[in-house]
């Protein structure tokens, strides 16, 4: 459960740093520096793993992320993020990382890293920070700082909610 719940969230946070990163070519906020939120839905979560010795058990997972993004222009894009993590040792900074490669479809997309931890026992709420790099189409040079909330759901859905910040 902790897995899955570490994935969706890099998914969610992926996908709301490439829709943005299209609304930060536009202009610069009024008010300084493009920023976004991001609302998204978790889907096909795959768990891999589970090595280790009690309850501390290491996994991997991987899943689709469908969001829409909208920047503080009003801008609204749709994105697609697939992503793959894992666990971290007790221990660590985070208690998960992943990774995802999200696209527009329209020539735009980006790659995100994320550090996740959680919020809860039963490890499906967790909180994420994470880095997005634009890899095509105008994100090509921009980079955003995100921050997430996850909610992972027994059925392998899952839902996700952040917000970020362009910093060039």
């Amino acid at each position: 459960m902790k897995l899955y719940t570490a994935l969706a969230a890099s998914a969610a946070l992926f996908l709301a740093t490439g829709a943005q990163a299209d609304g930060h070519e536009e202009a610069a906020a009024p008010d300084g520096p493009m920023t976004y939120t991001l609302i998204g839905a978790l889907e096909g979560v795959t768990l891999v793993g589970g090595t280790g010795r009690g309850d501390d058990l290491s996994y991997g997972a991987s899943w689709t992320q469908n969001s829409t993004v909208t920047s503080s222009t009003g801008t609204v894009t749709e994105i697609s993020s697939d992503c793959v993590g894992m666990d971290q040792p007790s221990g660590s900074l985070f208690d998960r990382h992943f990774t995802c490669s999200s696209s527009d479809g329209a020539g735009q997309s980006a790659a995100m890293i994320f550090g996740c931890n959680t919020e809860n026992e039963s490890g499906n709420e967790m909180s994420c920070v994470g880095y997005l790099q634009g890899k095509e189409g105008e994100l090509v040079g921009h980079v955003a700082l995100t921050t997430s909330y996850y909610r992972f759901m027994a059925d392998g859905t899952g839902s996700v909610q952040g917000t970020g910040h362009w910093i060039r």
